[in-house]
């Protein structure tokens, strides 16, 4: 079972994919979880309810070598992963980005999660993405500047479908707050990584366009925040009873 998280930047979806797969451990469910290469978000940005921690070491290498020993791995079997590259090309081609080096940008990275997710299939336990394919579709249809909700209809559709979709929402000054200070603290290199502020701000909008469509289409979403520790610790107990719940539905019907 595949379980996705979609939101802002600076919504903490890391931060609440790491709990979450925590929980299901402390519950019995082996869970694999494929995070995003940008380092957690830093604890000071939850409010005075929130835990402290360790900023993570090493983010540059972790975001340059980590992709690149990812599509060398790729690059040793060509065929077999021609069919990550098209997912990605067809996706870039519905929703194409306005400028040439995100093209580029986003042709290695959606050929590498299409990699990664299907490497996924066929393991028996439970695997979580910290952002994935909805969360793609979100950032192309932000690179793209487009406003044609068909075009990012036809994306989530292409899109490989996880089995549990969770949307994670934290308030506009919330955002910004945890934003500047994730800026602050990054090295000038960590920083060429990142999207300005008003651009991260304004992926909202499309989120919110991007969650209607999924409804549309049938697909359930849970609702989750991680606004402090104590709203965090609420919705990773609600998810983790949704998804142990529909992991012992699906188990029992292919038993």
């Amino acid at each position: 079972m595949i379980i996705e998280v979609y939101g802002p930047p600076g919504a903490g979806k890391t931060t609440f994919a790491r709990a979450l797969a925590a929980r299901l451990h402390e519950r019995g469910n082996i869970t694999a979880i494929r995070l995003s290469y940008r380092p957690a978000e830093q604890p000071a940005g939850l409010n005075a309810c929130a835990a402290t921690g360790k900023r993570k070491q090493n983010p540059v290498i972790q975001r340059v070598l980590l992709p690149i020993v990812e599509m060398l791995e790729m690059a040793r079997h060509p065929v077999a992963n021609s069919y990550h590259v098209m997912t990605a090309l067809h996706l870039l081609r519905l929703l194409p980005p306005a400028k040439f080096f995100s093209s580029i940008k986003e042709l290695q990275y959606l050929s590498r999660l299409s990699h990664s997710w299907h490497l996924q299939f066929g393991f028996g336990h439970l695997v979580l993405f910290d952002q994935a394919f909805v969360q793609a579709v979100i950032s192309l249809a932000l690179l793209a500047g487009t406003e044609d909700d068909a075009l990012i209809a036809n994306a989530l559709d292409y899109a490989p479908r996880s089995d549990v979709l969770i949307r994670l929402d934290a308030p506009l000054e919330l955002l910004e707050a945890r934003l500047n200070n994730r800026k602050r603290l990054q090295g000038t290199i960590e920083q060429l990584f990142e999207t300005d502020l008003k651009t991260n701000v304004a992926s909202t909008a499309i989120i919110d366009r991007v969650h209607y469509l999924l409804l549309e289409r049938g697909r359930a979403v849970l609702r989750a925040s991680s606004l402090d520790q104590c709203s965090l610790d609420k919705s990773v107990e609600m998810v983790a009873q949704n998804v142990i719940s529909k992991f012992k539905a699906e188990f029992r019907g292919t038993a």
